[in-house]
């Protein structure tokens, strides 16, 4: 008897349980119901949210700067040759201050570092014109000079919090120069290599692509110029160097070797001179897009009809949590 009279409440207690499961799952029921009762009843508050939000997106799209796609895709001169086994031969011309010839590859890679260095970008500076439509901001026609631009309020309240939070005074105009050249260059276009072909591509997003087609060419033309005169500055005593080892070489293979690094020298010493593209030549012609690649409307028009619903919908339910 005393074992029934303790399962009884037993029983009652996962029963009660149950109900309340129950009970909390028809919550849970009844709150979703509500919630998609409350939107629907506030379907105009949203409608109006994302009209407005579309309206904002539309005028943001009128107001905004169209950029178009430019594309530069370069290649090597020459396919990269493995060079032969000169044994020592290196060591002794680095002790004679000769630098031993290098590969297309590295020729290549030393050209995609020069693109937008300093010593480039000193070499354009030399085209007013250009350098003139770069910072044409900072043109004054009437004196044919560069000037620091007048800033206007907003830039002035930005330098004061600026040199309240940071301590820093606003440096001193500077001209454009060779650095400020490189630097822009840097921001300006970008510079890929493709692994399996190995080309270049120089591609960059902007609202003036003419110029931009322009300042290519010209940084792309001047980096392999350099890198010509480099070459020929130092092929004489590269040459007698190698003809000084050659005959005193008594070794068969070092001969050879010696003999096919002079042809190849000369090969590249005919390549130089004949004014042609040294390192890198274009393979197309500047691609530039037929229309502005930037900004993209469809997706600017698509994210605000999601952000004016999310803010309608976030609006109805604060009104009924208010409410309620």
């Amino acid at each position: 008897m005393e074992k029934c009279a303790n399962q009884k409440p037993v029983g009652k207690l996962l029963h009660l349980d149950n109900i309340n499961q129950n009970n909390s799952t028809n919550d849970n029921e009844i709150d979703l119901r509500e919630l998609f009762t409350a939107l629907w009843r506030g379907k105009r508050l949203i409608i109006i949210c994302v009209m407005f939000s579309i309206m904002l997106a539309s005028l943001n799209l009128r107001q905004a700067e169209r950029k178009y796609t430019v594309r530069y895709v370069f290649a090597p001169v020459a396919s990269e040759n493995s060079g032969p086994n000169l044994g020592g031969l290196g060591g002794l011309a680095s002790l004679a201050g000769v630098s031993l010839p290098t590969s297309s590859s590295s020729d290549f890679l030393t050209y995609k570092f020069l693109l937008k260095s300093e010593e480039v970008a000193a070499r354009i500076l030399k085209d007013r014109d250009l350098l003139v439509s770069v910072f044409s901001s900072e043109w004054d026609t009437e004196r044919e000079l560069f000037r620091q631009p007048a800033s206007g309020p907003l830039r002035s309240v930005v330098r004061g919090l600026k040199n309240l939070l940071t301590g820093n005074e606003p440096s001193a105009y500077i001209p454009p120069n060779a650095a400020r050249l490189s630097a822009w260059m840097d921001k300006a276009f970008n510079s890929s290599e493709d692994r399996e072909t190995g080309f270049l591509t120089l591609s960059a997003e902007t609202a003036k692509p003419t110029l931009m087609v322009d300042v290519i060419t010209r940084a792309t033309q001047e980096t392999d110029q350099l890198l010509k005169e480099r070459y020929v500055a130092t092929e004489e005593q590269t040459m007698s160097f190698y003809q000084q080892q050659l005959s005193r070489a008594r070794a068969r293979e070092h001969r050879e070797a010696l003999a096919k690094l002079i042809a190849q020298e000369d090969q590249k010493l005919m390549l130089a001179s004949k004014g042609s593209y040294f390192v890198a030549e274009p393979i197309t012609e500047p691609y530039v897009s037929l229309g502005p690649t930037s900004p993209k409307a469809l997706l600017v028009l698509a994210l605000s009809v999601v952000l004016g619903g999310f803010l309608g919908a976030a609006i109805v339910l604060i009104k009924k949590a208010f409410k309620s």
